[in-house]
């Protein structure tokens, strides 16, 4: 009699020590964030150039030739990123940057707040939103922009940490499953090796059209606004390739970006306004709802919600590379989740759900049939029988 009431009792207890296991691990990430990330960074750049390591090996290279490949390969892209990064925040913090903007600003500012005053109950002629929001916006981003170009020195040593993570994963990469399987007992290594084949599979796939379409959408942002005539392209280039990394929010952060830049430049020139606006947003839309939807299919198959949810949870931990690393480090939760049957219904509530909708509403459609028949075949009976 009182089995039940146990197993229902040890079943809460388990759920609440689960709870709280999972924010002690969540508080340890934060806390340790400076030595994790460089890791969790290593791990996933061995993952998307993984495909180009298992070719080589296909075609009978050495493996010392192989590695050394690869090696140089992700150092030239390390510092072509790095010398881009950097020339485009010391062309802003030039004499003909930013400072060289402060009046546009200003004058934008005193026309868009003519238009706002009237609907606040506030003087046209003295209100300002900047002025109204009380933030010294050219001190904060002079600041933080000469803070970024000060710390080349702690930049390149996290670039040169992560080089060294990957290089040792890269030499540990054919041990790794040998490992696995003496370690574990053989059905869960087998079973543990097609979770992490899995996760490789799906992850490598992810990141290598994410870095796909993050460089068209930056090249693109470029050329337009190099052929529109608008000022930093370089900026609104890499700005647009770096952000599409993070989903939704990346891509209206670079185009809203690029409008304001165009409203500030050309204002009140609507027309060209509106020519690069629709531009960039016409940008985005092809290639980040039709052309990488396509390619990526239902590779990750998370909840659009889910997603936000994740950014918000994942910068709150680690910051701006947390917003990054978001959607596969869910990916990751997901498919251990799906693989281990006390965590499915968690690998439930991240999917997007569209197989379970259908079978939701073709249950509710059979089942409303049947009630129906019934009901039918109950109207059709004699009145001495119902």
């Amino acid at each position: 009699m009182n089995q039940p009431i146990q197993d229902n009792t040890r079943k809460q207890i388990r759920n609440i020590l689960a709870f709280i296991a999972a924010v002690l691990f969540l508080a340890i990430l934060k806390i340790s964030s400076g030595f994790i990330i460089p890791i969790v960074v290593a791990f996933f750049v061995f993952v998307l150039v993984n495909p180009i390591l298992a070719k080589l090996d296909q075609l009978k290279v050495p493996r010392i030739i192989s590695t050394i490949f690869v090696m140089l390969l992700v150092l030239v892209v390390f510092i072509l990123f790095v010398y881009v990064f950097f020339l485009m925040v010391n062309m802003l913090i030039q004499p003909d940057g930013i400072p060289a903007y402060v009046s546009r600003i200003q004058n934008f500012d005193r026309y868009a707040s003519s238009f706002i005053a009237p609907y606040i109950d506030e003087d046209p002629e003295t209100f300002t939103i900047l002025g109204f929001l009380n933030i010294d916006w050219y001190g904060v981003l002079m600041a933080s922009l000469t803070s970024i170009s000060g710390k080349f020195i702690s930049i390149l040593s996290d670039v040169l940490l992560v080089y060294v993570y990957l290089l040792f994963i890269i030499l540990e990469r054919q041990t790794i499953f040998p490992k696995l399987l003496e370690a574990l007992p053989r059905g869960k290594a087998q079973r543990a090796g097609q979770l992490v084949s899995r996760m490789n599979r799906q992850m490598s796939k992810y990141l290598e059209l994410k870095v796909i379409i993050s460089v068209a959408t930056g090249v693109l942002f470029y050329f337009v606004s190099v052929i529109a005539g608008l000022d930093f392209a370089l900026v609104w280039g890499v700005l647009a390739m770096i952000l599409n990394f993070i989903p939704t929010i990346g891509s209206i952060v670079s185009t809203a970006g690029t409008i304001m830049m165009a409203f500030i430049q050309f204002a009140p020139d609507w027309s060209h306004v509106i020519y690069i606006s629709l531009l960039m947003i016409a940008i985005e839309m092809v290639l980040g709802n039709i052309i990488d939807p396509r390619l990526q299919g239902v590779q990750l198959n998370i909840s659009p919600l889910v997603i936000l949810i994740s950014l918000a949870v994942w910068g709150y931990i680690w910051g701006l590379a947390g917003m990054f690393l978001a959607v596969p480090l869910t990916s990751i939760i997901q498919i251990i989740s799906a693989n281990i049957p006390s965590l499915k219904p968690i690998a439930i509530m991240l999917s997007e759900g569209a197989d379970y909708r259908k079978r939701f509403y073709s249950k509710r459609k059979k089942a409303r049939f049947h009630q129906e028949t019934r009901s039918e075949s109950h109207d059709n009976l004699p009145d001495d029988s119902k």
